[in-house]
């Protein structure tokens, strides 16, 4: 049997996890359902139009909508992407500043439904993209 890590714990091995680490992934807040993160695109994150990789935007969509609902998790509960739909609405140079805004819809026994958007932070009317996932919710035997 597996270790039951606390919320900082786990927040801590995704943080650190070297695709979030690489790409530069902050965590600015972090609640029951809600998580802010921030990072600046750089040289390990542009794609070869030397802008912001969509792949790379979509796993830290992914990790900040993980890290939203992980408060949210009763202890021994395990959450996995199952479906995630990303709008990309801009490309992003490299140097900017992005900031992601996970909020947690609804949360069920089986299943959560996040969203989360992307905003440069140097233009607030900035969004870069949206993000819907949804994550299948079990339990460690």
């Amino acid at each position: 049997m597996s270790e039951i890590l606390t919320v900082e714990q786990q927040t801590a091995r995704l943080l650190n996890h070297p695709y979030n680490r690489n790409a530069g992934l902050e965590l600015v807040h972090q609640e029951a359902g809600k998580a802010w993160c921030r990072f600046e695109v750089n040289a390990n994150s542009i794609n070869l139009t030397a802008t912001l990789h969509p792949g790379v935007l979509y796993g830290l969509l992914d990790a900040t909508s993980y890290l939203a609902l992980l408060p949210m998790l009763e202890p021994g509960e395990q959450a996995a992407p199952i479906d995630i739909h990303v709008s990309l609405i801009r490309s992003v140079p490299p140097g900017a500043r992005v900031a992601l805004r996970a909020e947690v819809m609804r949360k069920r026994s089986s299943v959560a439904f996040v969203r989360c958007e992307a905003q440069t932070v140097e233009d607030a009317a900035g969004t870069v993209a949206m993000a819907t996932v949804t994550m299948s919710i079990t339990r460690r035997a």
